[in-house]
């Protein structure tokens, strides 16, 4: 199972455009909200619905803080808060962070966690468990623009060039 991570697109077309000429085959496509409101290219955020729209059928996404009111140019679901994917036999809590976070969770088991929200991405194990953000693709708050990638029972760390910074196994 190959799995593309984004989060924190906030409405950026361009960036968005990048990452999908980069990463050209995955089977699913995890958002992890603030998909298109935002300060980044405010013109191009039905582009970027339109461009999100086309893969509607592999994308698993949650709603971020800046969610909502331009939803409905979505083709998909992007109301909750918080989703679970099992992927090679493990649990995957996906959230975006605004209300759910490692030290507020709902009663669920899992393996992986994967936020968004902070814009600073994040591979670390603790407890047996892997707690993963993939940084933001529009907004990065440590200078570098990136998201993650699963393959194999590996996340990746790529820079919206597509270059690796880090990876982390699951075991």
């Amino acid at each position: 199972m190959k799995v593309l991570i984004i989060s924190d697109i906030h409405g950026s077309y361009k960036n968005l455009q990048e990452v999908l000429e980069k990463e050209t085959s995955f089977d699913r496509l995890v958002i992890l909200g603030d998909i298109l409101n935002g300060p980044v290219d405010r013109d191009s955020k039905e582009k970027t619905a339109d461009l999100l729209n086309r893969y509607k059928d592999k994308i698993l996404s949650v709603a971020g803080n800046n969610d909502g009111y331009l939803d409905e140019l979505l083709d998909f679901n992007n109301t909750n808060y918080f989703n679970l994917l099992y992927i090679d036999n493990r649990i995957w809590f996906l959230t975006h962070g605004h209300i759910y976070n490692r030290y507020n969770m709902p009663d669920i088991n899992y393996d992986i966690y994967l936020q968004g929200h902070r814009h600073v991405p994040l591979m670390s194990k603790e407890n047996n468990k892997l707690y993963l953000n993939p940084g933001s693709i529009s907004l990065p708050r440590q200078g570098t623009k990136t998201y993650m990638f699963y393959e194999d029972n590996i996340f990746y760390l790529k820079t919206i060039e597509g270059n690796i910074i880090q990876k982390i196994e699951c075991s």
